[in-house]
C-alpha cells in the first residue's frame, strides 16, 4: 500500500503539469482563433466599406444625372416628337435605375426609399408633361427646366440625404 501511495505521489505532479500544459495550450489556441476571427472581420469590414462607398458613388451619379434639368440638357432632342422625347427621358431614367437597383443593399432603407420616391416623382412629372400638347421639343425642354427651377427637386433632396448618410460613416 505504501508503494502505491509513493507511486501516486510521483505520478501526481506529472499529471498536474500535463493538465496545466493542456490548459495553457487550449487557452493559447482559443486566443489565436479569436485573433484570426477578428482579422477576418476586420478584412470583411474593410471590403464592405469599399463596396458601400462605391454604392453611394453610383447612387450619387444616378441622382445627379437624372435630375430633370440635367437630364433634359444631357439628352438632345434630335428630330424626335415631344412624346417620343418624353419617352426617351423616362426610358433613360428607368434604365439607369435598373442598372443601380442592386445598390440598395448597401444603403439604409430610408435612403433607398427616398431615391425610389425621387425617381418615381420625376417619371410622374415627365408623364404629366406628356398630357399637354407641345408644338415642338424645345418648348417642352424649356418647360421642364423651368418647372424644375420652381419645384422642389426630389433628386436633390434624396442626394442631400445620401450625402448625410455617408457623412455619418465617418
Amino acid at each position: 500500500m505504501y508503494e502505491l501511495l509513493n507511486l501516486f505521489l510521483y505520478i501526481l505532479p506529472g499529471v498536474l503539469v500535463a493538465l496545466g500544459a493542456l490548459y495553457v495550450m487550449k487557452h493559447q489556441a482559443n486566443q489565436q482563433e479569436k485573433r484570426r476571427h477578428f482579422e477576418l472581420r476586420r478584412q470583411r469590414a474593410k471590403e464592405s466599406l469599399s463596396l458601400r462607398l462605391q454604392a453611394y458613388e453610383r447612387l450619387t451619379l444616378f441622382l445627379s444625372r437624372n435630375a430633370l434639368n440635367k437630364l433634359v440638357l444631357r439628352l438632345p432632342a434630335g428630330a424626335q416628337e415631344p412624346k417620343g422625347y418624353l419617352q426617351s427621358l423616362i426610358q433613360t431614367i428607368e434604365q439607369e435605375f435598373d442598372h443601380n437597383v442592386s445598390q440598395q443593399i448597401y444603403v439604409s432603407p430610408e435612403c433607398w426609399d427616398l431615391i425610389l420616391v425621387a425617381k418615381n416623382k420625376t417619371v410622374l412629372k415627365l408623364r404629366a408633361a406628356g398630357q399637354n400638347d407641345w408644338p415642338e421639343v424645345s418648348a417642352l425642354r424649356t418647360a421642364l427646366v423651368t418647372q424644375t427651377d420652381h419645384d422642389s427637386d426630389d433628386m436633390a433632396t434624396a442626394l442631400a440625404y445620401l450625402k448625410a448618410e455617408v457623412a455619418q460613416m465617418w
